[in-house]
């Protein structure tokens, strides 16, 4: 394709316009696949929040604040993190606020904070009054009103610096009655509950406890009345005591929804080494980490530090040295193990919505995580699929909620609990190294596991890691970090980890011990690129555990050899540009001994790198021209293409030690399409190499400047073997926005993939027909017609070698259906001087009918128009059919005919 030159300029073979076609190796043109979907889309537009969690005592003693939990804190608390309280009533010094974490004990539901101030036990509170009920004049309150008369909010703790407010009202009475739920409140009701608003009801019965729609609202009689069909009954309701209340909430109730998803920032894959047939694609979204495997589209998910962190802007993903690693620019990474962990169920039932998994072995599984459950037979709603865990009674057995209610007794032949691993951030902070603590004897009972190690110096709140055992129960926990959570003596120790009761097992932990200046962790960055057995990355944040910026953007940093947590910021440190206004934009490994380095405004070849660090060499290649776009990098035999505010650029490598630029780019041919790149978006295009083309997503403008390409919404398609741009892709729906590329296996067979912003997965070239992607969750594909491909073919202009006037009288076209479908098609042609165009012919109005499955034809045609040139347009309407050739009849005045093709 040339949309450069004048389309009478273009060589036999070239074509002024190819829209979501393909160039076969036979020289013919035939409209693309159909994209199909592997995996919709996750995105709900709702917000995710951090859970803060019900205080139900707390006191103060020798300035330590001991806080007693309704429920086992999450692994989100640690020991360091900041801590917020709200809701404790005190007469002394003030314990609410924002404070550092000191210890959390998982078994006893206790953490602690330094506070100063006298001893004192608080009054937690859980009643329904609100600040307007306060006896103060508001301008008179110098304290939180809460301070004052306490009643009406929750007394809770949250990870973090701030909790989201609530509004609690007690429950007294609660009533079911011709399907109509009433709820009598200790308190009006205020202007937060509304008539379609929602009402969500906690600890009253597992019936109606949830979130309901208001259909009525009665001030004087304090009732809040919703829709819920059942039987006519009295519930019983809690008495109001602290902690154990019958509570309705407005809108506002605190809510932890995993399935909350705004965005996905990310997609990679992962290849699974074990395995000849699994490949997955992992999706980074703001809370989860959404994977579906490729073979099967089974679906998995992860969270970030067990809900602790999150993902909030476009991240880098990459697999290497056996982890799946999550760059967050600013933000510690986040890196995984990304095995499948897989456990044979020998029992599993379901009754209601509630699944029971009875598992042949420790499933390992905590509340909160997710599973995948695999291979359950004899259901009438498919129990096959992801879910949270509910409820572990036991390191055996677990609960899972369905949407479907149902009652069964699963047929467990071959089922599996599958999972993977949470993410959780890599090292940081101070440089440490382990330091290794063994008990030959060590005991486990109720999941606390006791250490006895001769002057350990410990503390309570110190990270471990377990590093080796002789007991099996610690198998799948080697490399897990653990929190010591008591130290009775300075001999002996104790944390909490999900194993069975054990006895007289050698255990090994390590603990790290601080090193002086040289050595640092991974500091935080926007990616990574592993090469020679090292991660490189730019060094533009600390390793701090809040990193900070270092206002240096043209550095990177090298890790040690095999080892993704240590980097030598002496040694292994590299200034790229000498501090010139020019920034690292991405680096792509090339040879066994070299690194080229892209920055915006030039490109850099570092050489001496596949050993020690000591003797490397940068060099400039060019700084006329540098990268736009990090995903856009890609390296094809010997050459490395990449995206510039100029175009698509390459750079080829002469030997193992000589780059060379190219003076123009390859897509000088394509410029018109280049010019519409909406610049402010560039950076986000993404290229990828698969079947002998150089695949680029790029946000395009509908014309010229108009600014209105803000995703990534065209693919342009460059064939090696044609040397040239073959197609301009793009799907017909504005709300397609794509990720990212990947090229991946389903099955043995490598294929090309397309992730979007809403986390859906798509086979690209894949299907006959139309193009099936879900932009909007609920979708179901069984409803979907999906989009048409809305393919083009242009020709070049035919002038019959002279300047002169022609009359054009006759055309034809050889075309072929394909062996799926039939074909049809709209066929037009464009005259110049003067500009006019034919009027429309249907292949089947000049065959008689649609042109039948695998057959060929000739199509001729009355044309009659004058010009100087003339071009054939063929848009398929139906079908798939290849385009062989095209033939016009031209007559220059006084003269015979002459037949161009």
């Amino acid at each position: 394709m040339n949309a450069r030159l004048r389309p009478n300029q273009l060589k036999p073979g070239e074509v002024a316009l190819s829209k979501n076609g393909r160039m076969n190796d036979d020289g013919t043109w035939q409209p693309r696949k159909g994209l199909n979907t592997l995996f919709g889309s996750i995105t709900t537009g709702e917000d995710a929040i951090r859970l803060p969690y019900i205080i139900l005592s707390a006191s103060r003693s020798s300035n330590v604040v001991t806080a007693v939990l309704d429920e086992t804190p999450s692994l989100s608390f640690i020991v360091g993190d900041n801590i917020t309280i709200d809701g404790l009533n005190f007469t002394g010094n003030d314990p609410n606020g924002t404070f550092a974490l000191a210890s959390v004990n998982f078994n006893t539901r206790t953490i602690t904070y330094a506070s100063t101030g006298a001893n004192e036990v608080f009054t937690t509170v859980g009643s329904s009054q609100r600040y307007g009920d306060i006896d103060i004049d508001w301008s008179d309150m110098t304290e939180p009103w809460i301070s004052y008369n306490p009643i009406g909010r929750t007394s809770v703790a949250s990870m973090g610096n701030s909790i989201t407010t609530t509004i609690n009202y007690v429950v007294t009475v609660a009533s079911r009655l011709s399907n109509v739920v009433t709820l009598t409140l200790q308190d009006t009701p205020a202007s937060e509950f509304v008539v379609g608003g929602t009402v969500h009801v906690d600890d009253i019965d597992a019936s109606i406890n949830g979130s309901h729609t208001i259909t009525a609202i009665n001030t004087s009689a304090k009732t809040i009345t919703f829709a819920d069909t059942g039987a006519d009954v009295t519930f019983t309701v809690k008495s109001p005591n602290v902690g154990d209340t019958s509570v309705a909430s407005t809108t506002e109730n605190f809510t932890l929804n995993d399935d909350a998803v705004n965005a996905v920032y990310g997609s990679a894959v992962f290849s699974d080494a074990t395995s000849e047939n699994d490949d997955f694609i992992f999706s980074a979204s703001n809370n989860l980490c959404i994977i579906i495997r490729l073979k099967d589209s089974k679906l998995y998910k992860c969270r970030y530090e067990q809900g602790g962190e999150t993902v909030d802007a476009p991240c880098g993903m990459t697999q290497g040295f056996d982890k799946m690693f999550i760059f967050r620019t600013r933000k510690t990474t986040l890196s995984a193990s990304p095995v499948l962990n897989r456990v044979q169920i020998s029992e599993a039932t379901q009754s209601g919505q509630t699944i029971t998994v009875t598992t042949e072995s420790n499933h390992n599984r905590l509340v909160g995580d997710f599973v995948t459950l695999t291979r359950l037979g004899n259901w009438e709603y498919n129990p096959n699929d992801c879910y949270q865990v509910a409820t572990v009674p036991s390191s055996t057995q677990l609960t899972v909620t369905m949407t479907q209610s149902q009652t069964k007794e699963f047929n467990v032949s071959g089922a599996q609990v599958e999972y993977f691993e949470d993410f959780a951030k890599v090292a940081n902070g101070a440089y440490t190294a382990p330091v290794y603590l063994t008990d030959s004897s060590s005991a486990s009972v109720s999941g606390v596991v006791t250490m006895d190690v001769s002057s350990h110096g410990l503390a309570v709140g110190d990270r471990l890691t377990i590093h080796t055992s002789q007991s099996a129960i610690y198998d799948s926990f080697i490399g897990s970090e653990v929190v010591v959570t008591s130290v009775p003596t300075a001999n002996q120790f104790t944390f909490n980890i999900g194993v069975k009761d054990d006895s007289n097992h050698s255990l090994t932990v390590s603990r790290p011990l601080a090193l002086g200046k040289g050595f640092i962790h991974q500091p935080a960055a926007p990616f990574g690129e592993f090469h020679q057995r090292r991660l490189w990355v730019p060094y533009q944040y600390t390793s701090a555990t809040a990193p900070t910026d270092r206002s240096i953007r043209d550095e990177l940093v090298a890790s040690d050899i095999l080892d993704s947590d240590t980097f030598d910021e002496i040694g292994n440190q590299f200034r790229i540009s000498s501090g010139k206004s020019d920034f690292i934009v991405g680096i792509k490994g090339f040879t066994q001994d070299s690194v080229v380095v892209f920055n915006r405004k030039s490109i850099h070849l570092m050489t001496g790198v596949s050993g020690s660090l000591a003797d490397v060499k940068t060099t400039m290649v060019t700084d006329e021209v540098g990268s736009s776009a990090r995903k856009s990098i890609v390296q094809v035999a010997n050459q490395i293409l990449f995206l510039s505010d100029q175009g698509i650029y390459s750079v080829d490598f002469i030997d193992e030690y000589n780059l060379r630029g190219t003076g123009t780019p390859i897509s000088e041919t394509i410029q018109p399409f280049i010019d519409r790149i909406n610049q402010d978006f560039a950076h986000l295009s993404v290229g990828v190499y698969f079947n002998n083309r150089y695949w680029l997503a790029l946000p395009l403008d509908s014309s010229v400047g108009i600014a209105d390409g803000n995703k990534l919404n065209t693919i342009l398609v460059y064939n090696f073997i044609n040397q040239g741009f073959e197609s301009i892709d793009t799907v017909d729906s504005e709300d397609f926005a794509i990720r990212d590329l990947l090229v991946a296996r389903e099955g043995s067979q490598n294929a090309l993939y397309l992730t979007t912003e809403e986390g859906g997965v798509h086979k690209v070239d894949a299907i006959e027909g139309n193009d099936l992607v879900l932009e909007q969750v609920g979708q179901e594909l069984s409803n979907e017609p999906g989009h048409k491909v809305i393919s083009q073919l242009t020709t070049r202009q035919y002038d019959a070698d002279s300047l002169d006037r022609k009359t054009f009288s006759r055309a034809e076209l050889q075309l072929k259906s394909s062996d799926v479908n039939p074909s049809n098609g709209n066929i037009q042609f464009i005259a110049e001087d003067p500009d006019s165009v034919s009027e429309t012919n249907t292949l089947s109005s000049l065959l008689g009918n649609e042109l039948d499955t695998a057959e060929d034809t000739s199509v001729r045609l009355r044309v009659n128009k004058r010009g100087f040139g003339i071009q054939a347009d063929f848009q398929p309407t139906n079908g798939r059919p290849y385009v062989r050739s095209t033939r016009v009849d031209a007559r220059l005045s006084d003269r015979s005919t002459t037949s161009v093709q």
